[in-house]
């Protein structure tokens, strides 16, 4: 996990957005004529070198366990939550746990439970799960078409009860459960890899013997947990899974955020590297900005909408299968973190409204009193959903010093490729080659007010023609500019690029 630095400089205000070029061919210059302001860019594409391929299952949500004490949230007839789940991703997983699954009883077994002591940073209370929970989420999963990972609680140490949740589980919901999980971030009550593994095995017997999969650590930032279970466990698992937060709320920054996580990138390719050797996929399986429950004006602005996409891509990219981005109503994040939620709004308005029950950095604001709609993270998944399936390519860029990333990809005949501008100071021109020589597509842009806007959010990617984006071409010789106001990105589809 990186480490905040309070010296960094000020995050500079975006400007408004420059006209958009409507061929590829041809550059948009900035408004004010300053070409000190505008870096020059390149990215060369080289179509042989191929990288990996984006999992059909890159997209997912994870929600508290809590969340699921009211059955009506996750149930078929939540239309506007199914709609939304649909629109992103015909084949997302979801994932129930958090940290209230380590205190979640379940309301059917009968044997003896042990009273579970809450404890400061923990949820303030155990979950009572019931099977009218189970049955209404069966229901949503057939209408969003998603499959499920779902927690059982660990700390309680009641194996007995943990396995007849996990039964009941899958009886329920069937062939859409991919696996179980026994935990959520033991690495913060257990000493180390050792006791959390003696703790965990006969958890994960009592599972397997009676014939349901299973996935782990589920640990929140031990890479090496993550390599060592591996070792140990990788042919009784389904994948392997860890969190992701960049840093503590408190300390959170829009700055900060659009800087990226290189240490954690190089964690990644480690944990690949253990993924690969034991042939498992390797999940996020709670990730998000800013743990604690994000940062208001940076987990639920634009600027988390540019780095969401920037940050499927870039796991993507090193082959991690799926990102789960953490989120739900205010009550249940804060509770599951010991905390009382305060919802209160003097708000007319039914946005504003559905916004103040949300939690900071939720990707879906809402609840099923007020219904739901997206914020502006929803709109980067959406982006970076766009390349599930398809198989990356290598690609050379030079930012010209700006914050500038890029990903291109194929998919069957057509090539995409992502560009993410999440300088606050510079608008950037890019200029691609390596494309196919007389090509043509569209151009869909990914913009905003300004990176602090918390409305407004435009992804050129419907059926409506102002929102469909604009038409590129590409000239004989393979090559294209692309202008880039700053604080936007942009996604690029060329059709029989092969």
């Amino acid at each position: 996990m990186s480490t905040f630095d309070p010296t960094r400089r000020q995050l500079l205000k975006a400007v408004a957005w420059l006209p958009l070029a409507s061929a590829c061919g041809r550059l948009a210059f900035a408004s004010d004529g300053s070409a000190a302001k505008q870096a020059q860019a390149s990215l060369v594409v080289h179509p042989e070198r191929l990288g990996r391929t984006v999992s059909d299952s890159l997209t997912g949500f994870s929600y508290e366990t809590q969340q699921l004490e009211n059955p009506a949230f996750f149930s078929a007839d939540n239309h506007a939550l199914v709609r939304l789940f649909r629109e992103l991703s015909p084949r997302g997983v979801l994932r129930i746990g958090g940290n209230s699954s380590d205190y979640t009883v379940w309301t059917a077994y009968r044997g003896e439970v042990p009273a579970q002591r809450t404890h400061k940073g923990g949820p303030q209370r155990p979950v009572m799960l019931k099977p009218e929970a189970l049955h209404a989420l069966a229901g949503f999963l057939r209408a969003t078409g998603w499959k499920l990972v779902f927690g059982v609680n660990l700390k309680i140490g009641v194996p007995a009860m943990a396995v007849e949740l996990a039964q009941a589980v899958r009886q329920i919901v069937g062939d859409d459960l991919i696996a179980i999980q026994i935990g959520n971030e033991a690495n913060n009550y257990e000493a180390d890899y050792a006791a959390f593994d003696q703790a965990w095995s006969p958890y994960a017997k009592v599972i397997r013997d009676a014939g349901i999969p299973i996935a782990g650590p589920d640990t929140g930032a031990n890479t090496d947990w993550v390599i060592e279970y591996a070792k140990r466990h990788g042919e009784e698992n389904i994948f392997l899974s860890r969190h992701y937060y960049k840093e503590a709320a408190p300390r959170g920054s829009i700055a900060d955020l659009l800087a990226g996580d290189a240490g954690f990138y190089a964690e990644v390719e480690q944990a690949m590297q253990a993924a690969d050797a034991s042939h498992l996929p390797f999940r996020l399986t709670e990730a998000n900005s800013y743990y604690l429950g994000g940062r208001d004006g940076v987990s639920n602005v634009f600027a988390s909408a540019l780095w969401g996409a920037d940050f499927m891509l870039a796991m993507a990219q090193r082959g991690v299968a799926g990102i789960h981005f953490h989120g739900g109503t205010l009550d249940s994040i804060e509770a599951s973190l010991g905390r009382s939620a305060d919802a209160t709004t003097t708000a007319t308005d039914q946005a504003a409204r559905r916004d103040a029950v949300t939690s900071r950095y939720s990707a879906i604001a809402g609840d099923v009193a007020l219904g739901f709609q997206p914020r502006p993270l929803y709109y980067g998944m959406q982006l970076a959903q766009s390349f599930a399936g398809a198989q990356m390519l290598n690609a050379d860029l030079d930012a010209a010093g700006a914050n500038l990333t890029a990903y291109v990809a194929r998919r069957g005949r057509a090539l995409l490729v992502a560009l993410i501008n999440k300088d606050a100071g510079r608008d950037v021109a890019v200029s691609l080659s390596g494309l196919r020589g007389g090509g043509k597509g569209r151009l869909m842009r990914l913009s905003a007010p300004a990176l602090d806007s918390r409305n407004g959010v435009v992804f050129e990617n419907g059926t409506d023609p102002a929102r469909a984006g604009h038409s590129v071409t590409v000239d004989a010789h393979g090559r294209c500019s692309v202008v880039l106001p700053r604080g936007s990105a942009a996604l690029m589809h060329l059709d029989r690029f092969v």
